[in-house]
C-alpha cells in the first residue's frame, strides 16, 4: 500500500452552463416560425379567395339571367344547356316539362316567337335557382 501514491483533489471549477439560453433561443426560433407561417398562410388564404374563380354552375347562372326572350331559337338552347346544370331532385320535373316545350323553338331554320306561359316557366325557373 505504500506505494500508492494518493493524488491531491482539486477545488470544484465552475463551468459555464448555457444550456438554458439555448433551449430557450431554440423554443424562441420555433415558436417565431409558427407565427411567420401562420401571417404567411393567413395572406395567401385571403388573397387566394380574392382570385376563387366562379364554378361552372354560377357561370351557368349568370348565363341563364342573361338570356334573350326576344330570340326564341338561342334563348331554348341557352335554357336547355345552362338549366340543365341546375337540375336537381326538386325541380328535375319542371326542368323537363319546360324542355319538352322548348323542342319547338329548337332544330328549326324559322321558328316562331316564344309563347307567354313558356316565358314565365322559364323566368320564375331562373329565378328559384338565384
Amino acid at each position: 500500500m505504500e506505494d500508492l501514491k494518493l493524488r491531491d483533489i482539486k477545488d470544484i471549477v465552475e463551468i459555464p452552463d448555457s444550456s438554458l439560453f439555448e433551449l430557450l433561443g431554440l423554443v424562441g426560433g420555433v415558436v417565431a416560425l409558427l407565427i411567420v407561417g401562420a401571417i404567411l398562410f393567413l395572406i395567401y388564404r385571403k388573397f387566394k379567395s380574392r382570385r376563387r374563380k366562379p364554378t361552372k354552375k354560377e357561370l351557368a347562372l349568370e348565363k341563364l339571367k342573361s338570356i334573350d326572350f326576344n330570340n326564341s331559337k338561342e334563348s331554348a338552347y341557352k335554357f336547355s344547356r345552362y338549366g340543365y346544370l341546375w337540375i336537381d331532385e326538386q325541380n328535375r320535373n319542371r326542368f323537363f316539362n319546360i324542355e319538352r316545350d322548348l323542342e319547338k323553338y329548337k332544330y328549326k331554320k324559322d321558328v316562331p316567337p316564344l309563347e307567354e306561359r313558356v316565358k314565365e316557366e322559364m323566368r320564375e325557373f331562373i329565378e328559384e335557382l338565384g
